[in-house]
């Protein structure tokens, strides 16, 4: 590739094992975070976490975790200044990310009563690939394979992690023509949702143009359209929009965990209850 959007940044391969598939009723039983550092050193953190409930044999079968491989390992909480380090201001890339592991991660924050992490951007493989319009199946086996990437112990979060890595590159090097913006704007153009393109022509060509909502840390801004997301998961996205597809994500904003001051909380409130 001509230019590398990902060059100097801590890039790094996520990947979440669970008891389940709901993060309102399921715990994680496994992290992964693989890649690099913003100076080329390898990082490699991978751990398994008490979920303080059963595993189901139908998810054991899944991921290949035990009560018994859990037992005596510590719970989320222990890990969260660990997985804050890696991610803050990081670029984090995941295969689903936004509608399963970022989810979970957030209901693990809550309940450990700790801030979210704040990545640079969030890359989402499966939107990737279905914005390249590669044929379907779009699982991470079935992308694997059609990229030529050894898939060994799936189900693993180091595995899943490293290869969802991996195939960001492949597909970046297959499609060079559309990695060429910033990293932070993949993510909204991998959302590519006529909506979002609407608000986004509405609002201007650039967020730092916007006026911040005061106490929101550059969270919220103030767009001609209402208001919208400036930094994280929903960079650009306005909060109409936002309510309707990842309502807790809102709620997070508005929680006592979340970035906003009191001041803030109570301008996001009212413009959810437009």
């Amino acid at each position: 590739m001509a230019a590398d959007p990902l060059a100097g940044y801590r890039v790094l391969g996520f990947d979440l094992e669970t008891t389940g598939f709901s993060p309102k009723q399921h715990r994680i039983v496994q992290y992964a975070l693989i890649g690099c550092d913003a100076d080329g050193s390898s990082i490699h953190l991978e751990e398994l976490v008490n979920p303080q409930m059963r595993i189901p044999m139908e998810t054991t079968r899944i991921h290949g975790i035990h009560d018994s491989d859990v037992k005596n390992v510590p719970s989320f909480k222990e890990f969260t200044a660990e997985i804050t380090t890696a991610m803050e201001g990081a670029v984090i890339v995941g295969h689903n990310v936004e509608r399963f592991d970022w989810p979970f991660l957030r209901s693990e924050f809550l309940r450990a009563g700790q801030p979210m992490p704040t990545p640079l951007a969030i890359l989402d493989t499966l939107k990737i690939a279905r914005k390249l319009e590669i044929p379907p199946r779009h699982n991470l086996g079935a992308l694997c394979h059609r990229f030529g990437i050894t898939l060994e112990a799936a189900h693993t979060a180091g595995a899943d992690a490293a290869a969802t890595l991996l195939l960001l590159h492949k597909m970046m090097e297959e499609n060079p023509q559309h990695f060429r913006r910033s990293v932070e704007d993949i993510p909204e153009w991998s959302s590519g949702s006529n909506r979002r393109a609407k608000a986004t022509e509405n609002i201007g060509p650039n967020l730092k143009d916007m006026e911040p909502v005061l106490g929101s840390h550059g969270w919220l801004k103030i767009a001609q359209t209402g208001m919208v997301i400036g930094r994280g998961l929903h960079r650009g996205r306005a909060v109409v929009d936002i309510g309707q597809a990842d309502s807790n994500y809102l709620d997070w904003l508005s929680s006592p965990e979340g970035p906003l001051e009191s001041e803030a909380i109570d301008v996001l409130q009212a413009e959810r209850s437009n």
